[in-house]
């Protein structure tokens, strides 16, 4: 299960850097909409596993495991989260000196002699 979290990991890491390049825009709110899908279900996934463990012999042990997956899966959403948030705000900054460069250049005189 954890090699599959890291696959995971790795795969979306891939899949950022390549929206990254400036031809391919990241939908940034389609990405935020799978994570919290992908959150709702690991707590709904723990909520069912936490009732199971109620009905075992074994009930710490068994807690203790459903929240040790929970947490490894909300630990890597949270660390997709924070890429996507990193590449929206580099995004952001990009397109924001863009403007600036822009203005600039419009506000620029044409010759030395306007000036």
């Amino acid at each position: 299960m954890k090699h599959l979290h890291r696959f995971v990991g790795v795969g979306l890491m891939a899949c950022l850097a390549a929206f990254a390049q400036p031809s391919m825009p990241l939908d940034v709110q389609a990405e935020r909409l799978r994570i919290a899908t992908e959150r709702s279900q690991y707590e709904t996934t723990f909520a069912h596993a936490e009732r199971g463990c109620y009905r075992r012999f074994a009930v710490s042990d068994c807690l203790r495991q459903a929240r040790q997956i929970r947490r490894t899966g909300l630990d890597e959403l949270r660390r997709q989260e924070i890429v996507l948030n990193d590449l929206e705000r580099k995004t952001n900054g990009a397109q924001a000196l863009q403007r600036i460069q822009q203005n600039m250049a419009t506000e620029a005189p044409a010759s030395p002699t306007q000036r």
